[in-house]
């Protein structure tokens, strides 16, 4: 994740976003970034009720854009190549993923507010629409990253996951642990059909389990498997999110990494349901997806 695009809306929350990417700028392994700011079309001059409005100007759009590098000076010394501005007009959520685009950045980060909209873009449109990946910061986030946790469907992008995870990790000196987490469905079967009691069943089932998870884990980044801790967690009715959603918070897990899709019979969705469900659920974890 050499170039990344980080938006910006000039509010006080974007301080939050900016100290947390200036603290784990080495791990993350940022190396140019470009901060960006959407304009809306019109800009409004009095109170809204009154309804009037004036164009941009070349001199109006200039202050903001003089504002937006103040913003970010105190968190990184502007340098030709490494930190660069970017200023538009339009819709947040287009301009942005057009920024990304035309810089050609592998990753792209936005805040999120609790409850409300950042930016006019919500994080599951966000990661919809970006080609690369993406990094959802919540106003309300842990500082640094020590534990993080990597969903594993057996998918090839949660595979990709595990590998950006190890990455993280080497970066921290060793100091973060990783966790692996499999949620799955206990099979229907019944356990008296197995001669088998009900507990001896689950925990069969939970042994197969991990056994799978751990070769796959092995198959996937070799070894830096030692690195990783495996769990495995029996799911009920509530969604796979939610239940990575609780285990996260229950744990002190502070940065998540997983793949933007999984096990889909939908093979053209642009985001899976279960990153999709974390993204509106999580509102404290910073979520890295992968692409």
């Amino acid at each position: 994740m050499k170039k990344a695009v980080v938006a910006l809306d000039l509010t006080s929350s974007d301080d939050r976003v900016l100290a947390y990417l200036k603290e784990n700028n080495q791990i993350l392994g940022i190396d140019s970034i470009h901060f960006a700011h959407v304009l809306p079309e019109k800009l409004d001059m009095y109170p809204v009720t009154t309804g009037l409005w004036e164009p941009w100007t070349a001199d109006s759009m200039n202050s903001v854009l003089e504002e937006l590098k103040r913003k970010v000076e105190p968190y990184f010394t502007p340098k030709k190549g490494k930190v660069e501005f970017h200023l538009s007009k339009g819709d947040p959520l287009a301009e942005l993923v057009s920024v990304a685009e035309s810089v050609s950045a592998d990753l792209v980060v936005i805040g999120q507010k609790a409850g409300v909209k950042k930016h006019g873009v919500l994080a599951k449109n966000f990661i919809r629409s970006v080609k690369c990946n993406g990094l959802v910061i919540p106003e309300d986030r842990p500082d640094e990253i020590s534990h993080i946790m990597v969903p594993v469907d057996f998918s090839s992008y949660s595979a990709n996951s595990l590998k950006r995870a190890v990455e993280l990790l080497k970066k921290t000196n060793g100091s973060a642990v990783i966790t692996a987490l499999h949620v799955y469905e206990t099979p229907a079967l019944g356990y008296y059909k197995l001669s088998m009691t009900e507990k001896k069943f689950r925990n069969a089932i939970r042994s197969n389990i991990e056994n799978s998870l751990k070769k796959f884990i092995e198959s996937k980044i070799g070894d830096d498997a030692e690195k990783v801790n495996i769990k495995v967690i029996a799911r009920g009715v509530p969604s796979v999110s939610a239940y990575l959603t609780e285990y996260a918070l229950a744990t002190d897990v502070d940065f998540i990494v997983m793949g933007a899709k999984g096990h889909s019979k939908i093979k053209l969705l642009m985001i899976g349901s279960v990153a999709e469900g974390m993204l509106s659920a999580n509102k404290f974890l910073p979520t890295l997806i992968i692409r």
